[in-house]
């Protein structure tokens, strides 16, 4: 079956009063219906060269990607190859926060970011405790990726299996994908609606403080492309590659 985000995108210069920056992983974009289920079948191909779409050994609970495939995406930035791990009808283990927290990755490159209450993320590795079941310091839990691409270590007990009504996500960065993703997600028209206002209320600027209007427009851009991508538009594979 084919499965059609570094930073969020921070907007500013629109006039008038100033608010606080968005961080990049910080805006939480809510979408209704679409959120994939908590565990995945199993099934599936490799939807591209190079990208996933089956369970590591064909192991369902949880169902991750390939190990060194996942070494990779978390030492570098792919939010083009987020949107196809997180596409609809793909087999990974979806999880949800179970309250707000700081989250860090103890395996690769992300900055520390805050992680909301109900926001769902893709399950990547769950981690050892430790030899004997002794806990050693930065291991056990699960490492995990947001849907801006980056990727994090939380500990065992924080995430739920569960979709809640109205699962959240970060923000996307949208100014960092290569055009050709750009092109795909256009051709919804909530996006492309939801771009247009963008433009008209953030005028182009991409860095700096942002007005208030410019925020939540950039955040119901967000919002629409989750939902495109969890109701199933299709992602062409990016030229950039784990």
């Amino acid at each position: 079956m084919r499965w059609g985000i570094l930073l969020g995108v921070v907007l500013a210069g629109c006039g008038g009063a100033k608010v606080e920056a968005v961080e990049p992983t910080a805006a939480a974009a809510d979408a209704d219906a679409g959120a994939g289920s908590a565990t995945g079948s199993g099934s599936g191909a490799e939807v591209a060269k190079g990208i996933p779409g089956s369970c590591a050994g064909g192991v369902t609970d949880p169902c991750v990607p390939d190990q060194e495939f996942t070494k990779r995406l978390c030492n570098g930035t792919f939010p083009d190859v987020a949107l196809i791990l997180f596409a609809k009808g793909s087999p990974f283990t979806r999880a949800y926060l179970k309250g707000d927290m700081d989250g860090w990755n103890a395996d690769g490159a992300s900055a520390r970011a805050k992680l909301f209450f109900d926001e769902e993320v893709l399950v990547l590795r769950k981690r050892d405790s430790g030899k004997g079941g002794m806990q050693v310091s930065g291991s056990g839990g699960y490492q995990v990726m947001r849907w801006d691409g980056y990727c994090y270590t939380l500990e065992e007990g924080s995430l739920a299996m569960r979709a809640p009504a109205k699962p959240k996500a970060s923000a996307i960065p949208w100014r960092f994908m290569e055009n050709a993703t750009k092109d795909a997600l256009l051709a919804d028209a909530a996006v492309k609606t939801a771009y247009e206002k963008r433009g008209k209320e953030c005028k182009g600027a991409v860095s700096g403080d942002v007005t208030a209007a410019c925020q939540k427009a950039d955040e119901a851009l967000s919002a629409a492309i989750v939902k495109a991508v969890r109701d199933g538009i299709a992602v062409p594979t990016p030229a950039k590659l784990p």
